[in-house]
């Protein structure tokens, strides 16, 4: 089942089918939870401490004092770069890609603005949403061969939504 997943300006996620609000991070809101690793991870979403955790193990194998202070320096730093850059927008892979742009004007039909607007992180995104066959209980009284009228357990197939092991919709970028 497709649906669009939007990042929100506080950092949580909202899963919507239309108009309709589905899913969320937020705790206080209705509807199927969702993973936020999960939704980092389809946004792109940087984890540091997990870049943390691979830059020390390949560094200090064997060495767990220098181990918690290259992981620790490694956070800061990040954490560091990132509030510094939080105002540049574009790599230079961008800004060059956007001069070259420029130097052949003639030869393309978008404008600068539909150009820097198409680099700009996304905030909403279409998703599928894992789905799972399972088989469910239709009860009901039913008569039974010879007339004899009696309880009968039969099972049907019906798609759902697959979760995780926290309970969370598990989403996969499109």
């Amino acid at each position: 089942m497709k649906a669009k997943l939007i990042k929100k300006a506080d950092g949580w996620y909202n899963l919507y089918n239309g108009e309709i609000g589905i899913g969320s991070t937020h705790e206080e809101l209705q509807g199927y939870k969702l993973s936020k690793q999960n939704c980092d991870d389809i946004f792109g979403v940087i984890d540091v401490e997990k870049l943390a955790e691979e830059d020390c193990s390949i560094h200090h194998p064997y060495h767990p004092v220098h181990d918690q202070t290259t992981r620790a320096t490694f956070i800061r730093g990040f954490n560091k770069a990132m509030e510094l850059n939080k105002d540049k927008v574009f790599t230079l892979e961008d800004m060059m890609n956007c001069w070259n742009k420029s130097l052949k004007f003639q030869d393309h039909k978008e404008t600068f603005g539909e150009y820097i607007q198409s680099l700009q992180q996304p905030t909403e995104i279409e998703v599928e949403i894992e789905m799972e066959t399972k088989k469910q209980l239709v009860n009901g009284y039913r008569n039974q061969p010879d007339n004899v009228i009696g309880f009968v357990a039969d099972y049907e197939n019906i798609l759902q939504p697959k979760l995780d092991s926290e309970g969370c919709l598990i989403l996969k970028k499109i």
